[in-house]
């Protein structure tokens, strides 16, 4: 009897189902000869050599074609615009405390972690998964690692530092904002899922609905306005999309919308006599608004004068204090202040105007034919308008995996029932092949 062999392509598919639970390992580092590397990058290598040597033997698919190509333009030109970041970076930029930084070292490891593998990460997912129920696979599974987040910062709330100083949930992460950033995007997939249950195994209901509700409480409990708004904002539009398509009767729309308006409606009054909303409703004092305005005042000032090459990846907290008090004319409200809190200047600092255009060609190719996980992509946009998603190891590497399955639903097709008609892509591309449905 002859004995089963595993191919590279079932290697490669497992390890990318597996994949949502390493990107918290990006706080595990090392060092190897003096370079640092965390778990997360090493797997990303890793997950991209086992393919590539699957591809040079022939044991797994690779085609330019799938996904489209206008997707791959768009990356390689934020992989030019990070890179030509990293050369005109400063080579040492002297901060106010006299340490000197070194900051083209900082910013070829943030190309290095943040940019380079995960992209590595996108080709491999986007030339293996090609069905769409490989594509509910990893994504169920990527709900779960939200809930298993959701539990793990719990207990480190109950036992551990996981409650910031303003007592907000935190977890194992160093800010509140970094474990509401994880949670968003899972987060919007269980609630799609959710309505969906009709085509989904009884198993998949139940640890959706658990995960879909650990997730929601350890998101309000960040007290992260900004991904509140970010989930709310992403169902909405969603909601406006099945009226405009008229899949859905008017009735059970107006319910949507009415339980959507009252939900949030609880939240703003459980949230309304809290310190924190006083502070968010403050334009004048010390609070969260007033911060992020200075922190978007210097932003601009940034982009205006390195308007083509950005700052260099990672290097905008140290160029905000720096440059924070002649940019603002005077000291700072605060002084730690790691990302611009906006995604689009995140991008255009990190990458140059090439990041920018890249962003906007990725805003503007996942709507040229709907696919599902476009939901947790409002998300992610919308929460970024107050936030910094992507410009960090594990958000960066979700920022893909959800491009990367909107692709391929767009590729081989979506599972929606109210998608049928022929796709944009036949304005966009050359001819791809045939749809497939799980």
């Amino acid at each position: 009897m002859k004995k089963k062999t595993i191919s590279f392509e079932a290697v490669v598919k497992y390890l990318l189902y597996f994949s949502p639970f390493v990107f918290p390992l990006y706080l595990l580092k090392f060092e190897i000869y003096g370079i640092p590397f965390t778990v997360l990058e090493v797997f990303a290598y890793a997950l991209f050599a086992i393919w590539f040597i699957g591809v040079i033997f022939k044991k797994m698919p690779f085609s330019w074609k799938n996904p489209l190509s206008y997707y791959w333009i768009a990356v390689f030109v934020l992989f030019l615009g990070a890179t030509i970041g990293v050369f005109t970076a400063p080579g040492y930029i002297e901060l106010p405390s006299n340490e000197i930084l070194d900051s083209q070292k900082v910013a070829l490891g943030v190309w290095k972690g943040w940019v380079v593998a995960p992209m590595l990460y996108f080709a491999v997912l986007t030339q293996t998964i090609r069905t769409n129920a490989n594509v509910k696979n990893l994504l169920h599974l990527f709900v779960y690692s939200g809930g298993l987040i959701g539990i793990i910062s719990y207990a480190f709330g109950l036992f551990g530092d996981g409650i910031t100083y303003d007592f907000r949930l935190s977890g194992f992460y160093e800010s509140a904002n970094y474990l509401s950033l994880y949670i968003v995007p899972p987060l919007l997939l269980s609630i799609y899922f959710l309505f969906q249950r009709e085509s989904l195994r009884k198993a998949h209901i139940y640890l959706n609905l658990a995960s879909l509700l650990i997730m929601a409480n350890a998101l309000y409990f960040t007290q992260s306005y900004a991904a509140i708004i970010g989930v709310f904002g992403a169902i909405s539009l969603y909601v406006l999309y099945l009226l405009f398509r008229k899949t859905v009767r008017k009735r059970s729309i107006v319910f949507g919308l009415f339980l959507l308006a009252a939900t949030f409606a609880v939240i703003v009054f459980t949230q309304i006599n809290t310190p924190k909303f006083q502070q968010f409703l403050d334009w004048e004092n010390r609070s969260s608004t007033s911060v992020r305005l200075e922190i978007y005042e210097v932003a601009w000032s940034l982009i205006n004068e390195e308007p083509l090459t950005g700052i260099g990846p990672g290097l905008f907290q140290a160029e905000y204090q720096t440059r924070g008090r002649e940019n603002l004319g005077h000291v700072p409200m605060e002084w730690n202040i790691p990302h611009p809190h906006n995604i689009f200047f995140a991008f255009w600092l990190n990458a140059g105007i090439l990041g920018l255009f890249a962003l906007l060609a990725f805003l503007v190719l996942v709507h040229t034919r709907f696919a599902y996980p476009v939901i947790a992509f409002w998300g992610i946009i919308i929460h970024g308008i107050f936030d910094t998603p992507f410009w960090k190891n594990d958000l960066s590497m979700i920022f893909w995996l959800v491009l990367g399955v909107i692709v391929i639903l767009q590729t081989y097709g979506t599972d929606t029932p109210e998608e049928r008609e022929a796709p944009v892509r036949k304005r966009l591309a050359p001819k791809l092949s045939k749809r497939t449905r799980a």
